[in-house]
């Protein structure tokens, strides 16, 4: 008599037999050709649920129905038959798995596709725009790198007040911005504040200065800042960023030095710029007075010192008044 192994009772489970196929196998395995009847009562089934188990196997060849002495009676077609039913079935699902694979290496292929593409966003208004730098400070970055035209003073800005909240926020993270502007009285002007306003900028003429918009270089994004139309929109696209830092980067090295070759390898190999103490410094005392609440504070205690200034010297009045009046009664005493 031949058992069948649990491992390979598993794999034929496996492989998509019911499990009184597989019970019916292992009947037969035991090398006798057997009735409907006689199978029921060895493994307990029912006569209709083997004579459907029993055609499934005939259908798959690995069952055959002889005529015994008259009786139908089922047996293994043969053990090759099994073997290659086995083989087609592992085969099947070669193909399914390959069918697979190339479904999911067309998935990757689209996500790579869609990555690639850029991703843009605009925004409108003065509360867009203020939404917009909201943004640029949520990316993780340690550094900004900008393009500011000098295009009017800053107090003129209509943003002006939300670039000071901007500056205090941006320091807190310790976000610092290279700006590149024009050589123009305005773009010196610009400069004249870096120490206050955690920034480092340089001048470059006009002729060389690449946009007429604020331009900002945050990671993978380039934000766009059309102040006067109050626009802005962002383009997140890695190569179209990778190759604008490297035009800020020459600009920004030819400020300073004309050997090109030079300003190349500063700009292949340049790291994010750190500020120095002066700046760290100044910019801290800027916003400690620019702050409200501090203004508020030093208001109070100036109006303490004006009342208690004004208290001593109601005072000294009063003392000097009741001296004097006191001398004029000891003369007029006297005189008496």
């Amino acid at each position: 008599m031949t058992t069948l192994p649990a491992s390979i009772e598993a794999y034929i489970l496996e492989a998509g037999f019911s499990a009184t196929e597989v019970l019916v196998l292992k009947r037969l395995l035991e090398g006798e050709a057997m009735t409907l009847r006689e199978l029921a009562a060895k493994t307990g089934k029912s006569t209709g649920v083997l004579d459907q188990a029993t055609k499934k196997l005939s259908d798959k060849h690995i069952v055959v129905k002889e005529s015994i002495n008259g009786t139908p009676k089922c047996t293994l077609a043969s053990l090759e038959s099994i073997q290659q039913w086995m083989e087609k079935d592992m085969n099947d699902k070669k193909d399914v798995l390959h069918r697979k694979k190339q479904d999911f290496d067309a998935f990757l292929a689209t996500i790579e596709h869609e990555k690639d593409r850029p991703e843009m966003q605009y925004f409108e208004g003065l509360d867009g725009l203020q939404k917009a730098f909201a943004k640029l400070l949520e990316k993780d970055s340690r550094e900004w790198l900008h393009f500011v035209p000098a295009l009017m003073r800053e107090e003129d800005d209509p943003l002006c007040e939300f670039r000071v909240n901007l500056f205090r926020e941006r320091r807190r993270k310790k976000v610092f911005m290279r700006s590149i502007t024009q050589d123009v009285p305005l773009g010196r002007r610009y400069q004249s504040r870096d120490i206050f306003e955690y920034r480092d900028s340089r001048l470059v003429s006009i002729e060389q200065f690449p946009v007429t918009f604020e331009e900002f270089i945050v990671g993978d994004t380039v934000a766009c800042f059309d102040i006067p139309n109050q626009k802005a929109s962002f383009i997140n696209y890695p190569a179209m960023a990778d190759s604008v830092k490297h035009m800020f980067e020459m600009l920004w090295c030819q400020a300073e030095c004309t050997d090109e070759e030079v300003c190349k390898v500063q700009a292949e190999n340049r790291s994010p710029q750190e500020p120095d103490m002066a700046t760290r410094v100044m910019s801290e005392l800027e916003e400690f007075f620019m702050s409200k609440k501090n203004l508020i504070i030093f208001g109070a205690i100036g109006a303490l010192f004006a009342m208690m200034t004004w208290g001593m010297y109601v005072n000294n009045h009063n003392l000097n008044k009741n001296q004097l009046a006191g001398k004029t009664v000891a003369i007029a005493s006297t005189k008496a």
